[in-house]
Protein backbone atom coordinates (compact mmCIF):
# COMPACT_ATOMS: atom_id res chain seq x y z
CA UNK A 1 0.00 0.00 0.00
CA UNK A 2 1.25 3.47 -0.82
CA UNK A 3 1.66 5.78 2.09
CA UNK A 4 3.68 8.98 1.87
CA UNK A 5 1.56 11.12 -0.43
CA UNK A 6 2.17 14.61 0.87
CA UNK A 7 -0.91 14.53 3.14
CA UNK A 8 -0.08 11.29 4.75
CA UNK A 9 2.98 12.83 5.56
CA UNK A 10 4.19 13.34 8.96
CA UNK A 11 1.01 12.14 10.65
CA UNK A 12 1.33 8.61 9.34
CA UNK A 13 4.91 8.33 10.53
CA UNK A 14 3.93 9.44 14.02
CA UNK A 15 0.99 7.09 14.15
CA UNK A 16 3.01 4.17 12.84
CA UNK A 17 5.40 4.54 15.75
CA UNK A 18 2.59 4.81 18.27
CA UNK A 19 0.23 2.02 17.32
CA UNK A 20 0.10 -1.37 15.72
CA UNK A 21 -2.23 -1.49 12.73
CA UNK A 22 -2.16 -5.23 12.03
CA UNK A 23 -4.64 -7.98 12.71
CA UNK A 24 -5.16 -9.50 16.17
CA UNK A 25 -2.94 -12.34 17.23
CA UNK A 26 -5.71 -14.68 16.09
CA UNK A 27 -5.64 -13.06 12.63
CA UNK A 28 -9.25 -11.91 12.61
CA UNK A 29 -9.31 -8.34 11.32
CA UNK A 30 -12.75 -7.54 12.67
CA UNK A 31 -11.66 -8.29 16.25
CA UNK A 32 -9.39 -5.23 16.45
CA UNK A 33 -5.64 -4.90 16.58
CA UNK A 34 -3.23 -6.73 18.85
CA UNK A 35 -4.87 -6.71 22.33
CA UNK A 36 -1.41 -6.63 23.95
CA UNK A 37 -0.33 -3.44 22.20
CA UNK A 38 0.32 -0.32 24.25
CA UNK A 39 -1.37 2.70 22.74
CA UNK A 40 -1.13 6.30 23.85
CA UNK A 41 -0.55 8.64 20.87
CA UNK A 42 -2.22 12.02 20.37
CA UNK A 43 -5.81 11.41 19.25
CA UNK A 44 -5.56 14.04 16.49
CA UNK A 45 -2.98 11.96 14.63
CA UNK A 46 -5.08 8.82 14.94
CA UNK A 47 -8.13 10.62 13.61
CA UNK A 48 -6.21 12.06 10.65
CA UNK A 49 -4.95 8.62 9.74
CA UNK A 50 -8.47 7.18 9.95
CA UNK A 51 -9.70 9.87 7.55
CA UNK A 52 -6.87 9.16 5.12
CA UNK A 53 -7.57 5.43 5.30
CA UNK A 54 -11.20 5.97 4.25
CA UNK A 55 -10.06 7.40 0.92
CA UNK A 56 -6.64 5.87 0.35
CA UNK A 57 -7.60 2.44 -0.94
CA UNK A 58 -5.98 1.92 -4.32
CA UNK A 59 -6.94 -1.77 -4.33
CA UNK A 60 -10.59 -0.74 -4.07
CA UNK A 61 -10.07 1.71 -6.91
CA UNK A 62 -8.46 -0.89 -9.18
CA UNK A 63 -10.71 -3.86 -8.48
CA UNK A 64 -14.00 -2.80 -6.89
CA UNK A 65 -14.50 0.44 -8.78
CA UNK A 66 -12.66 0.34 -12.10
CA UNK A 67 -12.97 -3.39 -12.76
CA UNK A 68 -16.47 -4.14 -11.50
CA UNK A 69 -18.86 -1.53 -10.07
CA UNK A 70 -18.27 1.05 -12.83
CA UNK A 71 -19.16 -1.55 -15.47
CA UNK A 72 -22.09 -3.11 -13.63
CA UNK A 73 -23.66 0.30 -13.02
CA UNK A 74 -22.58 1.46 -16.53
CA UNK A 75 -20.85 4.56 -15.27
CA UNK A 76 -18.19 3.63 -17.82
CA UNK A 77 -16.73 0.56 -19.50
CA UNK A 78 -13.69 -0.51 -21.48
CA UNK A 79 -13.21 0.86 -24.97
CA UNK A 80 -13.58 -2.66 -26.37
CA UNK A 81 -16.98 -3.11 -24.70
CA UNK A 82 -17.92 -5.86 -22.27
CA UNK A 83 -17.10 -9.53 -22.39
CA UNK A 84 -19.85 -12.09 -21.86
CA UNK A 85 -18.49 -12.70 -18.35
CA UNK A 86 -18.88 -9.11 -17.18
CA UNK A 87 -21.59 -10.10 -14.69
CA UNK A 88 -20.03 -13.35 -13.51
CA UNK A 89 -16.86 -12.42 -11.70
CA UNK A 90 -15.74 -10.21 -8.82
CA UNK A 91 -12.31 -11.65 -8.07
CA UNK A 92 -10.22 -9.66 -5.58
CA UNK A 93 -13.14 -7.30 -4.86
CA UNK A 94 -14.66 -6.25 -1.52
CA UNK A 95 -11.54 -4.42 -0.38
CA UNK A 96 -13.68 -2.13 1.77
CA UNK A 97 -14.26 -4.96 4.26
CA UNK A 98 -10.64 -5.45 5.24
CA UNK A 99 -9.91 -1.72 5.09
CA UNK A 100 -12.61 -0.98 7.65
CA UNK A 101 -11.92 -3.83 10.04
CA UNK A 102 -8.13 -3.70 9.87
CA UNK A 103 -7.44 0.01 9.58
CA UNK A 104 -10.30 2.47 9.99
CA UNK A 105 -12.49 0.99 12.72
CA UNK A 106 -9.67 0.27 15.20
CA UNK A 107 -8.29 3.79 14.87
CA UNK A 108 -11.66 5.43 15.49
CA UNK A 109 -12.35 3.27 18.53
CA UNK A 110 -8.86 4.07 19.83
CA UNK A 111 -9.60 7.80 19.52
CA UNK A 112 -12.81 7.53 21.51
CA UNK A 113 -11.32 5.22 24.14
CA UNK A 114 -8.36 7.52 24.68
CA UNK A 115 -10.72 10.47 25.17
CA UNK A 116 -12.82 8.43 27.62
CA UNK A 117 -9.68 7.82 29.69
CA UNK A 118 -8.81 11.51 29.97
CA UNK A 119 -9.27 13.43 33.25
CA UNK A 120 -12.82 14.77 33.60
CA UNK A 121 -11.90 18.40 32.91
CA UNK A 122 -10.03 17.45 29.75
CA UNK A 123 -12.73 15.03 28.66
CA UNK A 124 -15.32 17.83 28.96
CA UNK A 125 -13.40 19.84 26.38
CA UNK A 126 -13.25 16.91 23.93
CA UNK A 127 -16.97 16.19 23.64
CA UNK A 128 -17.11 17.19 19.98
CA UNK A 129 -13.85 15.41 19.19
CA UNK A 130 -15.29 12.21 20.67
CA UNK A 131 -18.57 12.49 18.73
CA UNK A 132 -17.04 13.05 15.29
CA UNK A 133 -15.44 9.57 15.00
CA UNK A 134 -18.91 8.05 15.53
CA UNK A 135 -20.03 9.63 12.25
CA UNK A 136 -17.04 8.28 10.37
CA UNK A 137 -17.38 4.83 11.92
CA UNK A 138 -21.13 4.53 11.19
CA UNK A 139 -20.58 5.66 7.60
CA UNK A 140 -17.79 3.17 6.96
CA UNK A 141 -19.60 0.29 8.67
CA UNK A 142 -22.71 1.03 6.60
CA UNK A 143 -20.54 1.14 3.47
CA UNK A 144 -19.22 -2.34 4.29
CA UNK A 145 -22.62 -3.75 5.21
CA UNK A 146 -24.12 -2.26 2.05
CA UNK A 147 -22.65 -5.10 -0.03
CA UNK A 148 -21.99 -7.70 2.67
CA UNK A 149 -25.13 -7.74 4.83
CA UNK A 150 -24.52 -8.86 8.41
CA UNK A 151 -21.22 -7.77 9.98
CA UNK A 152 -19.74 -7.53 13.49
CA UNK A 153 -20.17 -4.01 14.83
CA UNK A 154 -21.15 -3.35 18.44
CA UNK A 155 -18.67 -5.92 19.78
CA UNK A 156 -15.97 -5.35 17.13
CA UNK A 157 -12.68 -3.54 17.83
CA UNK A 158 -12.90 -4.21 21.57
CA UNK A 159 -10.26 -6.93 22.01
CA UNK A 160 -7.54 -4.60 23.28
CA UNK A 161 -10.02 -3.14 25.75
CA UNK A 162 -11.00 -6.39 27.47
CA UNK A 163 -13.68 -7.10 24.89
CA UNK A 164 -14.37 -10.32 23.06
CA UNK A 165 -12.30 -11.92 20.34
CA UNK A 166 -15.53 -13.51 19.10
CA UNK A 167 -17.79 -10.53 18.33
CA UNK A 168 -21.37 -11.21 17.41
CA UNK A 169 -22.72 -10.28 13.98
CA UNK A 170 -25.67 -7.89 13.71
CA UNK A 171 -28.19 -8.36 10.94
CA UNK A 172 -28.54 -5.55 8.46
CA UNK A 173 -31.94 -4.64 9.88
CA UNK A 174 -30.35 -4.27 13.31
CA UNK A 175 -27.41 -2.36 11.86
CA UNK A 176 -29.65 0.19 10.17
CA UNK A 177 -31.25 0.96 13.53
CA UNK A 178 -27.86 1.19 15.25
CA UNK A 179 -26.38 3.45 12.56
CA UNK A 180 -29.35 5.80 12.70
CA UNK A 181 -29.19 6.01 16.49
CA UNK A 182 -25.46 6.69 16.49
CA UNK A 183 -25.68 9.32 13.79
CA UNK A 184 -28.61 11.02 15.49
CA UNK A 185 -26.76 11.09 18.79
CA UNK A 186 -23.66 12.52 17.12
CA UNK A 187 -25.69 15.15 15.26
CA UNK A 188 -27.36 16.16 18.53
CA UNK A 189 -24.09 16.44 20.44
CA UNK A 190 -22.31 18.32 17.67
CA UNK A 191 -25.14 20.84 17.28
CA UNK A 192 -25.53 21.46 21.02
CA UNK A 193 -23.44 24.20 22.69
CA UNK A 194 -21.24 22.83 25.46
CA UNK A 195 -20.68 24.52 28.85
CA UNK A 196 -16.91 24.69 28.27
CA UNK A 197 -14.91 25.68 25.21
CA UNK A 198 -14.25 22.70 22.96
CA UNK A 199 -10.97 21.51 21.55
CA UNK A 200 -10.98 21.03 17.77
CA UNK A 201 -9.23 18.72 15.35
CA UNK A 202 -8.57 21.80 13.24
CA UNK A 203 -6.58 21.03 10.11
CA UNK A 204 -6.09 17.45 11.32
CA UNK A 205 -9.69 16.98 10.18
CA UNK A 206 -9.30 16.70 6.41
CA UNK A 207 -13.04 16.84 5.77
CA UNK A 208 -14.39 19.82 7.76
CA UNK A 209 -11.37 21.35 9.49
CA UNK A 210 -12.89 20.52 12.87
CA UNK A 211 -16.18 22.37 12.24
CA UNK A 212 -18.65 20.65 14.57
CA UNK A 213 -21.71 22.23 12.94
CA UNK A 214 -20.75 20.84 9.53
CA UNK A 215 -20.17 17.41 11.01
CA UNK A 216 -23.63 17.61 12.61
CA UNK A 217 -25.20 18.41 9.24
CA UNK A 218 -23.25 15.60 7.60
CA UNK A 219 -24.40 13.08 10.22
CA UNK A 220 -28.03 14.15 9.88
CA UNK A 221 -27.83 14.08 6.06
CA UNK A 222 -26.25 10.62 6.06
CA UNK A 223 -29.28 9.38 7.98
CA UNK A 224 -31.43 10.23 4.95
CA UNK A 225 -29.12 8.49 2.50
CA UNK A 226 -29.10 5.33 4.63
CA UNK A 227 -32.85 5.44 5.25
CA UNK A 228 -33.61 5.34 1.52
CA UNK A 229 -32.20 1.82 1.46
CA UNK A 230 -35.23 0.81 3.56
CA UNK A 231 -37.81 1.72 0.90
CA UNK A 232 -38.70 -1.90 0.05
CA UNK A 233 -38.03 -3.56 3.39
CA UNK A 234 -39.40 -1.11 5.94
CA UNK A 235 -41.03 1.99 4.43
CA UNK A 236 -42.64 2.90 7.75
CA UNK A 237 -39.22 3.08 9.44
CA UNK A 238 -37.89 5.06 6.47
CA UNK A 239 -40.63 7.66 6.81
CA UNK A 240 -40.11 7.94 10.56
CA UNK A 241 -36.42 8.65 10.02
CA UNK A 242 -37.23 11.21 7.32
CA UNK A 243 -39.52 13.17 9.62
CA UNK A 244 -37.04 13.01 12.47
CA UNK A 245 -34.18 14.18 10.27
CA UNK A 246 -36.10 17.06 8.73
CA UNK A 247 -37.05 18.30 12.21
CA UNK A 248 -33.65 17.78 13.82
CA UNK A 249 -31.98 21.02 15.01
CA UNK A 250 -28.64 20.00 13.49
CA UNK A 251 -30.06 20.83 10.06
CA UNK A 252 -28.83 19.35 6.78
CA UNK A 253 -26.12 20.04 4.23
CA UNK A 254 -27.40 23.34 2.87
CA UNK A 255 -24.91 24.41 0.20
CA UNK A 256 -21.72 23.34 -1.53
CA UNK A 257 -19.83 24.89 1.38
CA UNK A 258 -21.16 22.03 3.52
CA UNK A 259 -20.12 19.26 1.11
CA UNK A 260 -18.69 16.22 2.85
CA UNK A 261 -15.66 15.58 0.68
CA UNK A 262 -11.91 15.25 0.92
CA UNK A 263 -9.79 17.65 -1.08
CA UNK A 264 -6.59 15.68 -1.52
CA UNK A 265 -3.05 16.94 -1.86
CA UNK A 266 -1.01 16.74 -5.07
CA UNK A 267 0.05 13.20 -5.96
CA UNK A 268 -2.43 11.56 -3.56
CA UNK A 269 -3.47 9.09 -6.29
CA UNK A 270 -0.18 8.96 -8.14
CA UNK A 271 0.71 5.72 -9.92
CA UNK A 272 0.03 2.18 -8.83
CA UNK A 273 -3.50 0.87 -8.79
CA UNK A 274 -4.95 4.38 -9.00
CA UNK A 275 -3.78 4.51 -12.62
CA UNK A 276 -7.11 4.46 -14.40
CA UNK A 277 -5.58 4.04 -17.86
CA UNK A 278 -2.88 1.57 -16.88
CA UNK A 279 -2.67 -2.17 -17.41
CA UNK A 280 -3.92 -1.90 -20.98
CA UNK A 281 -7.26 -0.37 -19.98
CA UNK A 282 -8.99 2.58 -21.64
CA UNK A 283 -12.37 3.55 -20.25
CA UNK A 284 -15.12 5.22 -22.25
CA UNK A 285 -18.67 6.39 -21.77
CA UNK A 286 -21.61 4.00 -22.09
CA UNK A 287 -23.88 4.44 -25.12
CA UNK A 288 -27.10 5.18 -23.25
CA UNK A 289 -25.43 7.61 -20.87
CA UNK A 290 -23.64 9.60 -23.57
CA UNK A 291 -26.71 9.68 -25.85
CA UNK A 292 -28.91 11.01 -23.06
CA UNK A 293 -26.42 13.70 -22.14
CA UNK A 294 -25.81 14.67 -25.77
CA UNK A 295 -29.50 14.86 -26.62
CA UNK A 296 -30.13 17.16 -23.66
CA UNK A 297 -26.99 19.27 -24.20
CA UNK A 298 -25.82 18.46 -20.69
CA UNK A 299 -22.83 20.68 -19.79
CA UNK A 300 -21.37 17.82 -17.71
CA UNK A 301 -20.76 15.88 -20.93
CA UNK A 302 -17.44 17.67 -21.50
CA UNK A 303 -16.50 17.23 -17.83
CA UNK A 304 -17.17 13.47 -17.90
CA UNK A 305 -15.88 12.58 -21.38
CA UNK A 306 -13.44 13.71 -24.04
CA UNK A 307 -14.46 14.20 -27.69
CA UNK A 308 -13.51 11.33 -29.95
CA UNK A 309 -10.60 11.46 -32.41
CA UNK A 310 -12.69 12.50 -35.41
CA UNK A 311 -11.66 16.13 -35.62
CA UNK A 312 -12.18 17.86 -38.97
CA UNK A 313 -8.42 17.73 -39.54
CA UNK A 314 -8.30 13.97 -38.95
CA UNK A 315 -11.39 13.49 -41.11
CA UNK A 316 -9.67 15.21 -44.03
CA UNK A 317 -6.52 13.14 -43.50
CA UNK A 318 -8.62 9.97 -43.53
CA UNK A 319 -10.08 11.03 -46.89
CA UNK A 320 -6.71 11.91 -48.35
CA UNK A 321 -5.25 8.59 -47.23
CA UNK A 322 -8.22 6.64 -48.64
CA UNK A 323 -9.14 5.36 -45.20
CA UNK A 324 -12.72 6.58 -45.76
CA UNK A 325 -14.57 7.26 -49.03
CA UNK A 326 -13.84 10.53 -50.82
CA UNK A 327 -17.54 11.46 -50.68
CA UNK A 328 -17.87 10.92 -46.91
CA UNK A 329 -19.65 13.74 -45.06
CA UNK A 330 -18.16 15.07 -41.82
CA UNK A 331 -20.15 14.40 -38.61
CA UNK A 332 -19.61 17.25 -36.13
CA UNK A 333 -20.84 15.14 -33.21
CA UNK A 334 -17.78 13.89 -31.37
CA UNK A 335 -19.37 12.36 -28.29
CA UNK A 336 -20.47 8.74 -28.57
CA UNK A 337 -20.61 5.98 -26.02
CA UNK A 338 -19.66 2.35 -26.36
CA UNK A 339 -22.34 -0.36 -26.39
CA UNK A 340 -22.24 -2.27 -23.13
CA UNK A 341 -24.15 -5.33 -24.33
CA UNK A 342 -21.53 -8.08 -24.75
CA UNK A 343 -23.15 -9.20 -28.01
CA UNK A 344 -23.12 -5.72 -29.57
CA UNK A 345 -19.74 -6.36 -31.20
CA UNK A 346 -21.40 -8.99 -33.39
CA UNK A 347 -23.82 -6.44 -34.85
CA UNK A 348 -22.44 -5.21 -38.21
CA UNK A 349 -24.32 -1.89 -37.88
CA UNK A 350 -22.18 -1.11 -34.80
CA UNK A 351 -18.84 -2.17 -36.28
CA UNK A 352 -17.39 1.36 -36.31
CA UNK A 353 -17.62 1.45 -32.51
CA UNK A 354 -15.52 -1.67 -32.12
CA UNK A 355 -13.16 -1.35 -35.12
CA UNK A 356 -11.40 2.04 -35.07
CA UNK A 357 -9.58 3.23 -38.17
CA UNK A 358 -6.00 4.45 -38.37
CA UNK A 359 -4.34 7.31 -40.24
CA UNK A 360 -0.79 8.58 -40.54
CA UNK A 361 0.49 11.93 -39.31
CA UNK A 362 4.04 12.03 -40.53
CA UNK A 363 5.76 9.15 -38.76
CA UNK A 364 2.98 8.88 -36.17
CA UNK A 365 -0.12 6.69 -36.27
CA UNK A 366 -3.43 8.14 -35.06
CA UNK A 367 -6.20 5.78 -34.01
CA UNK A 368 -9.61 7.20 -34.88
CA UNK A 369 -11.92 5.92 -32.16
CA UNK A 370 -15.62 6.69 -32.55
CA UNK A 371 -16.28 6.45 -28.81
CA UNK A 372 -15.49 9.07 -26.18
CA UNK A 373 -12.96 8.32 -23.50
CA UNK A 374 -13.60 9.38 -19.93
CA UNK A 375 -11.86 12.42 -18.53
CA UNK A 376 -9.28 10.31 -16.70
CA UNK A 377 -8.14 13.09 -14.39
CA UNK A 378 -11.52 13.26 -12.66
CA UNK A 379 -10.44 10.00 -11.03
CA UNK A 380 -6.67 10.39 -11.07
CA UNK A 381 -5.50 13.99 -11.47
CA UNK A 382 -1.91 12.85 -12.05
CA UNK A 383 -2.88 10.94 -15.18
CA UNK A 384 -0.67 11.74 -18.20
CA UNK A 385 1.44 14.21 -16.26
CA UNK A 386 -1.43 16.12 -14.68
CA UNK A 387 -0.82 18.36 -11.68
CA UNK A 388 -4.39 18.90 -10.49
CA UNK A 389 -6.01 18.30 -7.12
CA UNK A 390 -8.44 15.43 -6.54
CA UNK A 391 -11.72 15.65 -4.67
CA UNK A 392 -13.29 12.60 -3.02
CA UNK A 393 -17.02 13.19 -2.51
CA UNK A 394 -18.79 11.39 0.33
CA UNK A 395 -22.11 13.23 0.51
CA UNK A 396 -22.51 16.51 -1.36
CA UNK A 397 -25.18 19.19 -1.46
CA UNK A 398 -26.18 17.93 -4.92
CA UNK A 399 -26.58 14.39 -3.55
CA UNK A 400 -28.80 15.65 -0.76
CA UNK A 401 -30.94 17.75 -3.11
CA UNK A 402 -31.81 14.69 -5.20
CA UNK A 403 -32.43 12.62 -2.06
CA UNK A 404 -34.87 15.25 -0.78
CA UNK A 405 -36.48 15.52 -4.22
CA UNK A 406 -37.08 11.76 -4.37
CA UNK A 407 -38.42 11.66 -0.82
CA UNK A 408 -40.83 14.49 -1.62
CA UNK A 409 -41.88 13.01 -4.96
CA UNK A 410 -42.71 9.68 -3.30
CA UNK A 411 -44.86 11.50 -0.74
CA UNK A 412 -42.63 10.80 2.25
CA UNK A 413 -42.27 14.49 3.08
CA UNK A 414 -44.23 17.67 2.47
CA UNK A 415 -41.30 19.32 0.68
CA UNK A 416 -41.44 20.41 -2.95
CA UNK A 417 -39.99 17.77 -5.27
CA UNK A 418 -39.62 20.16 -8.20
CA UNK A 419 -37.72 22.69 -6.10
CA UNK A 420 -35.21 20.16 -4.76
CA UNK A 421 -34.81 18.50 -8.16
CA UNK A 422 -34.00 21.83 -9.80
CA UNK A 423 -31.60 22.76 -7.00
CA UNK A 424 -29.95 19.37 -7.41
CA UNK A 425 -29.33 19.90 -11.12
CA UNK A 426 -27.63 23.24 -10.58
CA UNK A 427 -25.63 21.92 -7.62
CA UNK A 428 -24.47 18.92 -9.65
CA UNK A 429 -23.40 21.03 -12.61
CA UNK A 430 -21.47 23.37 -10.33
CA UNK A 431 -19.85 20.48 -8.44
CA UNK A 432 -18.54 18.87 -11.62
CA UNK A 433 -17.35 22.22 -12.95
CA UNK A 434 -15.39 22.64 -9.71
CA UNK A 435 -14.06 19.09 -9.91
CA UNK A 436 -13.08 19.45 -13.58
CA UNK A 437 -11.20 22.65 -12.83
CA UNK A 438 -9.52 21.24 -9.72
CA UNK A 439 -8.36 18.06 -11.44
CA UNK A 440 -7.35 19.96 -14.58
CA UNK A 441 -9.19 17.81 -17.07
CA UNK A 442 -8.07 18.00 -20.69
CA UNK A 443 -9.38 21.07 -22.54
CA UNK A 444 -11.36 22.36 -19.55
CA UNK A 445 -13.96 25.01 -20.42
CA UNK A 446 -15.64 26.70 -17.47
CA UNK A 447 -19.37 26.33 -16.86
CA UNK A 448 -21.48 29.47 -17.38
CA UNK A 449 -24.67 30.64 -15.70
CA UNK A 450 -26.31 30.76 -19.13
CA UNK A 451 -25.56 27.06 -19.66
CA UNK A 452 -27.11 26.19 -16.31
CA UNK A 453 -30.27 28.15 -17.07
CA UNK A 454 -30.58 26.67 -20.56
CA UNK A 455 -30.10 23.12 -19.33
CA UNK A 456 -32.70 23.44 -16.57
CA UNK A 457 -35.21 24.70 -19.16
CA UNK A 458 -34.75 21.79 -21.60
CA UNK A 459 -38.06 19.98 -22.31
CA UNK A 460 -36.71 16.65 -21.09
CA UNK A 461 -35.02 18.18 -18.06
CA UNK A 462 -37.51 20.74 -16.70
CA UNK A 463 -39.50 19.03 -13.95
CA UNK A 464 -42.71 17.32 -15.04
CA UNK A 465 -44.82 15.83 -12.26
CA UNK A 466 -45.95 12.99 -14.53
CA UNK A 467 -42.38 11.79 -15.06
CA UNK A 468 -40.86 13.34 -11.97
CA UNK A 469 -39.55 10.22 -10.28
CA UNK A 470 -37.73 9.07 -13.40
CA UNK A 471 -36.26 12.53 -13.95
CA UNK A 472 -35.00 12.68 -10.36
CA UNK A 473 -33.43 9.22 -10.52
CA UNK A 474 -31.75 9.83 -13.87
CA UNK A 475 -30.22 13.10 -12.73
CA UNK A 476 -29.15 11.53 -9.43
CA UNK A 477 -27.54 8.71 -11.40
CA UNK A 478 -25.48 11.15 -13.49
CA UNK A 479 -24.61 13.07 -10.36
CA UNK A 480 -23.06 9.91 -8.89
CA UNK A 481 -20.56 9.66 -11.75
CA UNK A 482 -17.79 10.19 -9.18
CA UNK A 483 -19.40 8.01 -6.48
CA UNK A 484 -19.37 4.43 -7.74
CA UNK A 485 -21.18 2.80 -4.83
CA UNK A 486 -24.11 5.21 -4.88
CA UNK A 487 -24.58 4.93 -8.65
CA UNK A 488 -24.72 1.15 -8.28
CA UNK A 489 -27.00 1.33 -5.25
CA UNK A 490 -29.38 3.70 -7.03
CA UNK A 491 -29.79 1.27 -9.93
CA UNK A 492 -30.38 -1.59 -7.49
CA UNK A 493 -32.80 0.38 -5.34
CA UNK A 494 -34.95 1.99 -8.04
CA UNK A 495 -34.47 -0.24 -11.08
CA UNK A 496 -33.57 2.86 -13.09
CA UNK A 497 -32.10 3.61 -15.55
CA UNK A 498 -33.53 0.76 -17.61
CA UNK A 499 -34.46 0.01 -21.22
CA UNK A 500 -37.69 2.03 -20.91
CA UNK A 501 -36.30 5.23 -19.36
CA UNK A 502 -35.13 8.32 -21.21
CA UNK A 503 -31.58 7.34 -20.30
CA UNK A 504 -31.80 3.90 -21.80
CA UNK A 505 -29.91 0.84 -20.61
CA UNK A 506 -29.92 -1.87 -23.24
CA UNK A 507 -30.28 -5.48 -22.12
CA UNK A 508 -27.08 -7.45 -21.69
CA UNK A 509 -27.52 -10.66 -23.63
CA UNK A 510 -25.53 -13.85 -23.84
CA UNK A 511 -26.67 -16.30 -26.54
CA UNK A 512 -30.19 -14.96 -26.26
CA UNK A 513 -30.57 -14.91 -22.46
CA UNK A 514 -30.50 -11.66 -20.48
CA UNK A 515 -27.66 -11.35 -17.98
CA UNK A 516 -28.41 -10.03 -14.49
CA UNK A 517 -26.46 -7.20 -12.88
CA UNK A 518 -24.39 -8.26 -9.85
CA UNK A 519 -25.82 -6.89 -6.61
CA UNK A 520 -23.17 -7.63 -3.99
CA UNK A 521 -19.71 -9.11 -3.57
CA UNK A 522 -18.76 -12.66 -2.79
CA UNK A 523 -19.14 -13.37 0.93
CA UNK A 524 -16.50 -15.80 2.12
CA UNK A 525 -17.80 -18.83 3.99
CA UNK A 526 -15.92 -19.46 7.26
CA UNK A 527 -13.29 -22.16 7.35
CA UNK A 528 -13.50 -24.78 10.08
CA UNK A 529 -11.09 -23.77 12.81
CA UNK A 530 -11.57 -20.01 12.39
CA UNK A 531 -11.63 -18.34 15.79
CA UNK A 532 -15.06 -16.79 15.25
CA UNK A 533 -16.41 -19.63 13.11
CA UNK A 534 -19.71 -20.07 14.96
CA UNK A 535 -20.77 -16.42 14.81
CA UNK A 536 -19.79 -16.00 11.17
CA UNK A 537 -21.51 -19.21 10.10
CA UNK A 538 -24.65 -18.28 12.03
CA UNK A 539 -24.72 -14.90 10.28
CA UNK A 540 -24.40 -16.47 6.83
CA UNK A 541 -26.98 -19.14 7.65
CA UNK A 542 -29.39 -16.39 8.72
CA UNK A 543 -28.86 -14.48 5.47
CA UNK A 544 -29.23 -17.66 3.43
CA UNK A 545 -32.66 -18.24 4.99
CA UNK A 546 -33.85 -15.53 2.61
CA UNK A 547 -34.13 -17.15 -0.86
CA UNK A 548 -33.15 -13.85 -2.51
CA UNK A 549 -29.72 -14.02 -0.87
CA UNK A 550 -28.67 -17.17 -2.70
CA UNK A 551 -25.33 -18.79 -1.97
CA UNK A 552 -22.55 -16.72 -0.33
CA UNK A 553 -20.55 -16.80 -3.58
CA UNK A 554 -23.53 -15.65 -5.72
CA UNK A 555 -22.84 -12.02 -6.62
CA UNK A 556 -26.31 -11.79 -8.19
CA UNK A 557 -27.76 -12.61 -4.77
CA UNK A 558 -29.40 -9.89 -2.70
CA UNK A 559 -28.65 -8.76 0.80
CA UNK A 560 -31.46 -7.72 3.13
CA UNK A 561 -32.09 -4.12 1.99
CA UNK A 562 -31.93 -5.02 -1.71
CA UNK A 563 -35.30 -6.76 -1.81
CA UNK A 564 -36.95 -7.51 -5.17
Amino acid sequence: MTILKTVKYITFALVAQATILGCSRDKFAEYNTDPDAVLNPPVDYLFTQAVIMTQDNDMEAFYDNYSYISRWSRVFLQITGNSVGVTDNAANANNRYGKFFEDIGPLLVDVQTLIDRMPEDEKARNVYKRAIPSVLKAWQAWYVSDVNGSIPYTEAFQARYNGTLRPKYETQSELFTIFDQELKEAATILSTPQPVEQFSYGDQDLYFNGDAAKWAKAANSLRLMIALRLMKRDPARLQAVVQDVLNHPAGLIASADDDWSLTARPNFTQGGNWNITGNGRLFVGESGVVNYMWNNEDPRLRFFFRPNQWSEENFQRAKEQNVIPANAVYNPRRYYGQYSNPEAAEDPTKARFFAPLQIRDGENTITLDTVSRIQDRLFQPENNGGTGIGIFPVLTYADLCFIRAEIAQRGWSSENASEWYTKGIEASLRFYDKLAASTQIVDYVALTDAEIAAFKAKPGIAYNAATGLEQIVLQAYLNYFRNFNEAWALVKRTGMPNKNTALMFEDWTNTGSVSKMPRRFNIGFPVTGEYNFDNKKAAIDQMMSDPEFGQPSDIQGRIWWDKQ
